[in-house]
């Protein structure tokens, strides 16, 4: 909202400049977003009195004007505007005169006739005012007035109100902060509401309570509709609203003064003399007061005559009721609305107002009645309205009244510093806090219905007071260990792990496009960007695109991992999430040395890793299927050499034991070499359950060692493959024998029949 400063000095004064005044506002929670200067100080700018207007003889869409600069002589202009005629004092930028826009005015001629100047917008000059013709200046201005004089200007802050605090969408409301903070309060005329009659010519009603909880009409007769005076229109101008007419006016002084929306309808334009706020019917149509047409839904409230829709509640009005030149009698409108309802309408039309937003935001319930009063008492004044004795309500005020208790350690027990209790006296005054009768409270004013506990008034206090008056001091202890916590740990251990093996940590966006064919994905409701529109079911498919960057860019290897949560839809349409470790591989998993080859990444190399990880992280299971990543996914993404993943589920991940202190072996190992012979569809890890079947304690390792296919049948037939396996055999109590190596075997090499493998001559 934005705050002129003069006009706020009618209701309160202060000492401060414009810096301060903005940080005591800032600091007590009414943010200044920005100070601004109006007004005009451009030389060689006046005020000219137009004599006479012809038609340009060359320029079917030009005039030519003779006006009264001031000086004696008139000056000729040729103008391109419509909207002003002879006699009226509009500005005129002489030559060698400026433009805010920068270029310089010169005399020219336009299609052969000499012009003297230019005749301005108020948008040209950068001032508050139509900008669809000539600015249109007071009729007793006298010519040859500089615009410097004329536009003195303000200074204007823009505050930034929070969605709890509307009553400081008003003058009122500010003056009260103010005045709280330090500054004087201004004397002013009481407004006292007039009483109103539930009966006359006029009648109205509200067809639902809670859309529309208060309704009230006044009649006003002998309107004369013009111009504002030039006080009224600069304020507004500088409070960024332009003017209307006196009537259009006065609703919005009322408005930004006591932060009461209001409307005016001509009377006369109104059928059945019945007004009636009611929810509108599917379909239904009306032309607002901005020339366009707007289709309303069951949800909308809307006021109406008998025969048609007049106004959308709390919004704006319709054009065909509005007030305009010839309108004589004026029906004022001052009513409450269902915030939600406003919210609901305003928002669904893209129709933001000022009296929407302060409607959304909830007004005071009991200002219905001052500003009724106080616009009618302004439209005597400056329109010569006569009040007509008929004013119509559909419900009296009945705000019931709210004391909030206030103990006396409340203040010492929740900011840390005592406030007398006079202070707190003071403070909750000047904010219209009265105390409670009882003495054990405070009376909180219909405006603040955000105060509601104790701890809102100490608030208010802190507010005022200062909050660097609250001292600052560490707390005491540590904070407990969550689950959340060791999960966090135990997930940084297994990173930190994978990454001192050579793995480097990726972390990939977890929104992709959308696939239609996945029944189980998450779709985002309101996506931002077609490729970011649902939530990944895999770590692998966001991961994949990072490989083919990496091996695109030249990198012979591409280890990585990430620790990541995935998101699906289960049976019943449920949401779940997941944390999983994706490990992937490609290009060179070990690098050449003057003493081996280079090792290319395989299914091995990552099996590899997985048994240690899992070995390491015991909460850790294999997946049921790893290993090489599908050519045709591979293909999708571009890669052209063999990738091998792995993605295993993260389990609530349990604490580690307690590292074991172990001593170092004192008897020596024995071992032996077993090669067996298996069909080709024999696994691994077939072979190795039945070897460890055997249960030898003393079986302290088994590796396998060598694999060897024959294709060609020369040694080996084509449908079987060796596998070699090296045994370690250790007891902690003696030193073994042969006999005890041989014995073990034996039973192992019958084990391995079993499984159809035979021992390899």
């Amino acid at each position: 909202m934005k705050i002129v400063l003069s006009w706020l000095r009618e209701y309160c004064a202060w000492s401060w400049n414009d810096e301060e005044l903005a940080e005591k506002l800032t600091m007590s929670g009414t943010e200044v977003e920005s100070i601004a200067k109006t007004g005009f100080a451009l030389d060689n700018f006046v005020a000219a009195k137009v004599l006479v207007r012809d038609k340009h003889p060359n320029a079917d869409k030009l005039s030519v004007c003779q006006v009264d600069d001031g000086s004696g002589i008139n000056r000729q202009i040729v103008c391109g505007a419509t909207n002003f005629q002879t006699g009226d004092v509009v500005p005129l930028a002489l030559p060698g005169a400026r433009m805010p826009a920068g270029f310089e005015i010169k005399e020219s001629k336009l299609r052969g006739v000499t012009s003297c100047g230019m005749l301005c917008s108020a948008k040209e000059l950068e001032l508050a005012g139509d900008a669809s013709g000539l600015m249109i200046l007071d009729a007793n201005i006298k010519p040859g007035t500089p615009l410097r004089e004329l536009f003195k200007g303000e200074t204007v802050f823009e505050i930034e109100v929070t969605p709890n605090r509307a009553d400081l969408l008003s003058y009122e409301g500010i003056a009260r902060e103010l005045i709280a903070l330090g500054a004087t309060p201004v004397q002013r005329e009481e407004i006292k509401p007039e009483g109103f009659a539930v009966s006359g010519s006029f009648t109205v009603e509200s067809a639902n309570g809670e859309a529309c909880p208060r309704y009230t009409a006044r009649l006003l007769t002998e309107v004369k509709v013009g111009p504002s005076p030039a006080w009224m229109r600069e304020r507004l101008e500088a409070q960024g609203c332009r003017s209307i007419n006196n009537v259009v006016d006065v609703t919005n002084y009322v408005l930004f003064e006591l932060g009461q929306p209001l409307h005016a309808f001509d009377a006369d334009l109104l059928k059945g003399n019945k007004i009636t706020a009611r929810y509108a019917a599917n379909g239904e149509k009306i032309i607002a007061l901005d020339g366009k047409e707007y289709e309303l839904n069951d949800k909308d409230v809307v006021i109406s005559d008998v025969e048609k829709t007049v106004a959308i509640a709390g919004v704006m009005g319709g054009e065909h009721s509005g007030v305009t030149e010839k309108s004589t009698r004026v029906l004022l409108e001052s009513a409450r609305f269902s915030p939600a309802a406003v919210r609901r309408t305003s928002r669904r039309l893209a129709l933001i107002s000022d009296a929407s937003y302060r409607f959304e935001r909830g007004i005071d319930p009991v200002a219905t009645n001052r500003a009724m009063q106080r616009a009618a008492d302004l439209l005597v004044q400056v329109a010569g309205a006569k009040k007509a004795e008929l004013a119509v309500q559909t419900a009296a005020n009945s705000e019931q009244l709210r004391v909030v208790p206030l103990s006396i350690n409340a203040v010492p027990r929740l900011l840390s510093y005592q406030v007398s209790d006079e202070r707190i006296a003071d403070i909750l005054g000047a904010l219209g806090c009265k105390k409670a009768a009882n003495g054990e409270g405070f009376e909180i004013p219909s405006y603040r219905p955000d105060l509601t506990r104790e701890v809102d008034l100490v608030e208010e206090i802190a507010r005022i007071e200062g909050m660097n008056r609250v001292a600052g001091h560490v707390a005491a202890g540590v904070a407990p260990r969550s689950k959340a916590d060791q999960q966090y740990d135990r997930e940084r251990e297994i990173a930190k792990t994978l990454s001192d093996w050579g793995y480097y940590e990726m972390a990939t966006n977890s929104l992709l496009a959308k696939d239609e064919s996945l029944i189980d994905a998450v779709n985002l409701v309101n996506p931002m960007t077609v490729d970011h529109a649902a939530l990944r079911r895999d770590l692998l498919t966001t991961v994949l695109p990072c490989v083919r960057q990496n091996l695109g860019r030249g990198a012979e290897s591409v280890k990585g991992f990430e620790i990541g949560t995935v998101y699906m839809t289960v049976k019943g349409g449920r949401l779940i999430e997941q944390r999983r470790l994706l490990i992937v591989s490609a290009g060179i998993d070990q690098q050449a040395g003057w003493d081996k080859a280079a090792l290319q990444a395989d299914y091995f190399s990552l099996k590899g890793v997985l048994e240690s990880l899992t070995a390491r992280f015991p909460e850790l299971k294999l997946p049921k299927e790893f290993g090489a990543v599908a050519n045709g996914e591979l293909k999708k993404h571009g890669i052209k050499v063999p990738v091998f993943a792995a993605e295993l589920s993260l389990p609530s991940l349990k604490q580690p034991e307690a590292e074991r202190f172990e001593l170092l072996p004192n008897y020596p190992a024995v071992k032996r070499d077993l090669a067996f012979v298996v069909d080709r569809k024999t696994s691994y890890d077939e072979l190795l359950k039945a070897i460890k079947s055997v249960a030898v304690s003393e079986l302290e390792k088994v590796e396998c060692f060598d694999v060897f296919i024959d294709a060609k049948g020369e040694k080996l037939s084509a449908e079987k493959k060796s596998l070699a396996y090296s045994l370690t055999y250790r007891s902690k109590e003696r030193t073994l024998t042969e006999k005890d190596v041989s014995g073990w075997e034996r039973q192992i090499i019958e084990a391995a029949r079993k499984v159809g493998a035979e021992l390899r001559s």
